[in-house]
C-alpha cells in the first residue's frame, strides 16, 4: 500500500484498484492530486506482496475498507474513487456498508464494472474466454513467461520504477489467482440501486467491443444516484484511463473537483472536456475484465 495525507491536508482519496491490477497504476493520478488532497491506495489481499486472506466477499472488503479509513484519513472528509471492479466496490461500500457514507463526500466510479451485465455474461463466449485468459496468465506467470508479454500495460507509459513494479507483479501467479476468485465472486455481487451521496460515472471513450453498449451500461450506473455525473474521457479506453498521463490527470480533476449537485435528469448529457489523446490500436488490445 502507498499512505500519502500531507500535513496540510483537508481531505483525502481513498482508491481502489480493477481486478488484476496492482495500486502503482494509480501513479499518474496521485501525482496529479492538489496539494490538500491525500490519498491511500493499497492492492486487496492475496495480490502483490498483500497477506492473503482466508476470508472473501463483500463483507470483508467493507471491514478493509472501513479500517483504512480509520487508520490512515481519521476524521477528513474523503472521496472513494474506484476503476474497474473497484468502482463496483467503492460504490457498494458506501451504499450498504452500515454509516459507511458518514464523511464521504463524493464517489467516483470509473469505468466501473456492472455486475448485472457481467452475471448476463456467464457461460457465453466472453464469460469462456475470460476464464481461460485467466487461467493461461497464471501459467505465464508460474513459467516466467509473463515478463516477455505482459497482460496489462503493454505501452509500459508509466514512470520507469513504476513500470517494473508493475510487471514484477503480473509475474506473480497469486496475482492471477486472486483475480479468477474475484471474477467469480462478483457475478454473486448485488446490483446497486442507491446511493446517498455524490456520485460521477467516468467512462472511457473506446472500449473493446461495442462503444454504444458500453455507454448505456455505464450511463445505468449514475442513476443510483440523486446527485449525479456522467463524464467521458475522450480517446481512453479501459487501460489508458489511468496508463496514460493525460487521461490519468483529467480523472484527477473529477476526483478533486467539486461533486456534483443535480439530477441527471431526461435531459442529460455526457460531458468532456474535449481533450484527446493519440493512442495506438495496441494500446486497446488488451483490456482486464
Amino acid at each position: 500500500m502507498d499512505v500519502h495525507i500531507p500535513a496540510q491536508a483537508q481531505r483525502a482519496v481513498l482508491l481502489d484498484n480493477g481486478m488484476g491490477a496492482p495500486q502503482e497504476y494509480w501513479d499518474w493520478v496521485c501525482a496529479a492530486l492538489p496539494a490538500d488532497m491525500g490519498y491511500v491506495r493499497f492492492n486487496r489481499p492475496g495480490y502483490g506482496l498483500s497477506t492473503p486472506d482466508t476470508r472473501y466477499g463483500l463483507e470483508s472488503h467493507f471491514e478493509l475498507l472501513q479500517e483504512l479509513r480509520d487508520t490512515y484519513i481519521a476524521d477528513l472528509p474523503v472521496v472513494l474513487a474506484g476503476h474497474s471492479l473497484g468502482g463496483y466496490l467503492v460504490a457498494a461500500y458506501a451504499s450498504l456498508h452500515p454509516d459507511a457514507v458518514k464523511g464521504v463526500t463524493h464517489v467516483v466510479m470509473i469505468d466501473a464494472t456492472e455486475v448485472v451485465s457481467l452475471r448476463h455474461a456467464r457461460r457465453t463466449d466472453v464469460d469462456r474466454w475470460s476464464h481461460q485468459r485467466m487461467l493461461m496468465e497464471q501459467v505465464f506467470a508460474a513459467t516466467g513467461l509473463s515478463v516477455f508479454r505482459p497482460a496489462m500495460n503493454v505501452n509500459q507509459q508509466y514512470r520507469p520504477e513504476i513500470n517494473r513494479s508493475y510487471r514484477a507483479f503480473l509475474a506473480t501467479p497469486r496475482t492471477w489467482a486472486t483475480a479468477h476468485r474475484e471474477y467469480r465472486d462478483a457475478m454473486t455481487y448485488p446490483e446497486l440501486t442507491q446511493l446517498d451521496c455524490p456520485l460521477t460515472v467516468v467512462t472511457a471513450e473506446n472500449n473493446i467491443g461495442d462503444n454504444t453498449l458500453h455507454a448505456g451500461i455505464q450511463a445505468r450506473l449514475a442513476v443510483i444516484s440523486g446527485r449525479a455525473r456522467h463524464h467521458f474521457v475522450d480517446g481512453s479506453d479501459h487501460e489508458s484511463l489511468l496508463a496514460v498521463r493525460q487521461h490519468a490527470e483529467e480523472v484527477a480533476e473529477r476526483i478533486a473537483g467539486e461533486p456534483p449537485s443535480e439530477p441527471l435528469g431526461p435531459s442529460w448529457r455526457p460531458s468532456t472536456t474535449g481533450r484527446r489523446v493519440a493512442t495506438s490500436t495496441a494500446a486497446r488490445q488488451e483490456e482486464p475484465a
